[in-house]
């Protein structure tokens, strides 16, 4: 098996472990380091900045280990190595809470047995709180938006668009929803899908904030939409089991699917949409950030300067939004026009309530998938 490599079957149950040598879950713990374990490569650019960080990578064993929620890290992953032959990867994947939960806890047993996370905004938030990442300051980030580089110890590298999308088969062209509000009309009753999964709060918090705050509707009146709303809906567990839900044509929208999700099952021929934009497109940044316990501090470095940089174009190419600000061949997949929102700083602060109100809401509600 090539290293790095992720089969289909582990794929789908979630939990994987990726490439030849140890399991990232096993082995001895790490001391949280007493000075800045990427100190040294600071003031270094160019061939002087990546002749060092090969000869460290080569002394730390050649190892890279990543704990990611990325469905496509495997492309990365192929990438990387094709850049840097010498470095075995070694991926953990789960979703993004998994993820979280599992680098805390090693952190907390002085354990750490990963250099290097690819999550989701909210996880690398938390993840910060708790002073398990060292920010990235290298080269790399000069060619950023400026969107992805505010976020302390972590780097955002690509951007998520929350979406309507529809099954074209289902609600036929000319009949997809125009707003987001046009939802509550008892017409779509049984043919919407919401997510359940963990992560999906940040998209209800982002619509709910929208409608209030930029729409101008009360905090009741967008409760009483969003009841009349789910009213209508049925819940799916996971964006990639809704997608391909909404592919098989199991409903006919799904309220809240990831841009990439719909486009790349458009490419394969299935019968989805979400253009024109139900307005707004919710973006959130997923992001790289590197361990302050990294066993492996120099390919962690190395890692994020290539993800950063030559590795935006495999991101642009799976179809998602790349954190760069310009990259070859990459054309917005969001309508010039569309109102975008991203996740507002307030939900991050009060995660608990929006957790709890989006549970409550969803309570009782029908499940599928």
């Amino acid at each position: 098996m090539r290293h790095g490599a992720l089969t289909a079957g582990v794929l789908a149950a979630g939990l994987v472990l990726v490439g030849c040598g140890s399991s990232p879950a096993t082995g001895g713990g790490s001391a949280r380091p007493t000075s800045d374990p990427y100190s040294a490569y600071a003031s270094l650019t160019g061939k002087e900045r990546t002749d060092k960080l090969l000869a460290d990578a080569k002394s730390q064993g050649n190892v890279l280990d990543l704990y990611t929620s990325n469905t496509d890290i495997q492309d990365l992953v192929d990438g990387f190595k094709t850049a840097y032959p010498g470095i075995k990867v070694n991926a953990f994947r789960a979703n993004s809470e998994t993820v979280l939960q599992r680098i805390l806890q090693e952190d907390k047993a002085n354990k750490t047995q990963t250099d290097v996370v690819d999550t989701n905004d909210s996880e690398l938030r938390s993840m910060d709180k708790q002073q398990v990442l060292t920010p990235y300051d290298g080269p790399s980030k000069a060619g950023l938006r400026a969107s992805a580089t505010t976020f302390g110890g972590w780097t955002a590298e690509r951007f998520n668009a929350f979406v309507v999308g529809w099954n074209t088969d289902v609600i036929p062209g000319g009949k997809p929803p125009v707003d987001f509000t046009d939802l509550a009309d008892p017409k779509w009753k049984g043919k919407l899908s919401v997510e359940v999964g963990d992560w999906d709060w940040d998209w209800y918090a982002s619509m709910h904030t929208y409608l209030t705050d930029d729409k101008g509707m009360s905090p009741a009146d967008v409760d009483a939409l969003f009841k009349k709303i789910i009213a209508n809906s049925k819940v799916t567990k996971g964006h990639t089991v809704q997608g391909e839900l909404l592919s098989a044509g199991q409903f006919g929208v799904a309220l809240s699917v990831y841009s990439h999700t719909i486009d790349k099952a458009a490419k394969k021929g299935a019968p989805v949409a979400w253009r024109p934009t139900v307005q707004p497109v919710i973006l959130r940044p997923n992001g790289v950030g590197m361990l302050s316990r990294a066993r492996h501090p120099a390919a962690a470095m190395l890692w994020t300067d290539w993800v950063l940089s030559d590795g935006q174009r495999l991101i642009a190419k799976s179809l998602r939004i790349p954190a760069a600000e310009t990259v070859e061949g990459f054309t917005d997949p969001i309508p010039a026009g569309s109102t975008t929102y991203n996740v507002p700083e307030s939900a991050e602060k009060d995660t608990a309530k929006w957790n709890a109100a989006y549970d409550a809401l969803l309570r009782g509600v029908a499940k599928t998938g």
